[in-house]
């Protein structure tokens, strides 16, 4: 009876398959660090001959988060449990200055895509001052 598999005590949430929820926050915690990190290392990715540990010290410099870490999160994260809080909260506070600097870019491409629209507006909204068919120097 005391040597009974099928009974609930004594064995661990692990044995019976049960996760608890700081385990699956520290996953879903994991999972947005390296979505995040995805993302940084396209947006940095500077064209033909950039290499990745190039990137990878950008991002570091820029963020915080030690290049090492970076690597970690890239490459071993099938490894790692948890992320770091601090690296965690550097990384997402530089993701989304990297969006929020993206977004203004896009904003003044199309304030300047739509002024140039008005400008030609104006062009073409002049009218002709001579007809049709007309030589313009004999118009006047």
């Amino acid at each position: 009876m005391y040597g009974n598999s099928n009974s609930r005590f004594g064995n661990s949430s692990k044995e019976l398959g049960n996760k608890k929820p700081e385990d699956e926050m520290a996953s879903v915690a994991l999972k947005e660090s390296i979505g995040w990190l995805d993302e940084l290392m396209d947006r940095e990715f500077s064209g033909r001959g950039d290499k990745e540990y190039l990137i990878r010290h950008r991002i570091s410099k820029n963020s915080g988060v030690p290049e090492r870490y970076l690597y970690r999160l890239q490459y071993q994260a099938k490894e790692m449990k948890d992320v770091a809080g601090e690296y965690y909260r550097r990384l997402r506070l530089y993701y989304e200055s990297a969006c929020q600097r993206n977004e203004a870019a896009a904003d003044r491409y199309k304030d300047e895509r739509l002024g140039m629209r008005g400008h030609h507006e104006k062009v073409d909204e002049k009218p002709a001052s001579a007809g049709l068919g007309m030589d313009s120097s004999k118009a006047q």
